[in-house]
């Protein structure tokens, strides 16, 4: 699965973090680990629902070239993207799904990031809570982009963790999860 380069997706997050204006959304004590967990990694990504859920919520939308700039896949053929919060209390949050071909397969990805927050714990709850099985790194000057793997009933998902090379416990850290499109009844 061929994956977008590191620097489009990065380039965006500190654009958006400092020019969004604040987003309303209800309060939400939950960790930035558990959000992507429940939104994006429990179900694994599904895109319909999750652009619903967003309308129901009456997210702001993120702008198209900001969410381009998150989706980790090449030649998506749908996406959206929203602003789930900045401001107040409460750091930066974004939500990105799209879909896309790779290959023969449909495919669909569900996307977070985050502002302030702490890298190495996400990266630790990743590998602890959801048993993700380390499958590769690439690293640039600022960033690193590291692979895993989580098998779910019996298939495999791709998760990325977009994180800075040298976490200070407030960094900027992409999560992304692929997987074959789920056919809902």
């Amino acid at each position: 699965m061929r994956l977008r380069p590191m620097t489009s997706m990065m380039f965006w997050l500190p654009v958006a973090t400092s020019l969004l204006a604040p987003a309303a959304m209800a309060d939400d004590t939950s960790s930035p680990f558990d959000l992507f967990a429940e939104r994006c990694l429990d179900q694994g990504p599904r895109y319909d629902r999750t652009v619903a859920f967003a309308k129901e919520r009456e997210w702001a939308a993120l702008a198209e070239d900001i969410t381009l700039g998150i989706v980790p896949l090449n030649e998506p053929t749908a996406f959206d993207g929203w602003i789930v919060q900045t401001g107040g209390d409460k750091p930066f949050e974004a939500l990105v799904v799209a879909k896309a071909s790779v290959g023969k397969k449909a495919v669909e990805s569900c996307s977070m990031a985050f502002a302030g927050i702490g890298a190495e714990q996400f990266e630790l709850f990743l590998t602890t809570t959801r048993h993700a099985i380390p499958s590769g790194q690439q690293s640039g000057a600022v960033r690193s982009r590291k692979f895993f793997t989580i098998v779910r009933d019996g298939s495999k998902e791709a998760v990325t963790l977009d994180l800075p090379l040298y976490p200070n416990g407030a960094d900027e850290v992409v999560a992304s999860i692929v997987a074959e499109q789920q056919i809902e009844n």
